[in-house]
């Protein structure tokens, strides 16, 4: 379980080993309790891991108390925005004259941190892979 955390939304991923997206979603940051209990009792994560950035340490002492004995991490994640904007364009093309200007000068019209959850997940099972 992998968790983007934000002051007004977070964006929260469940990838298998094999890094298929079994989840993600955008959640508001209210709803962060009931929202990660939720996920944690349909799915049953293995390892919980949050990034380091914005609104971690607002977030980190609830989710630290919701993952119970699931190992909890926190993890670096930089440049995570972009990527997830990236992965965001990849997935949703943009359309018409859009298509004519590079996704790196555009701005998606709606969140994409669960993108960057995903991302987030994704860079910890490689480094998992690689120890």
């Amino acid at each position: 379980m992998s968790i983007d955390p934000g002051k007004e939304k977070c964006g929260i991923a469940i990838l298998d080993h094999n890094k298929n997206i079994l989840m993600k979603k955008i959640i508001p940051t209210r709803s962060f309790e009931e929202e990660l209990k939720t996920c944690i009792q349909t799915f049953n994560p293995t390892v919980m891991i949050m990034g380091n950035a914005t609104w971690s340490k607002r977030l980190k002492p609830a989710a630290l108390e919701l993952s119970g004995s699931i190992p909890f991490q926190t993890v670096d994640e930089k440049h995570s925005t972009e990527r997830a904007k990236l992965r965001y364009y990849k997935a949703n093309p943009p359309k018409g004259l859009w298509k004519l200007l590079p996704v790196t000068l555009q701005v998606p019209d709606e969140p994409y941190d669960d993108f960057a959850a995903v991302i987030l997940a994704e860079d910890f099972l490689n480094s998992e892979n690689s120890e």
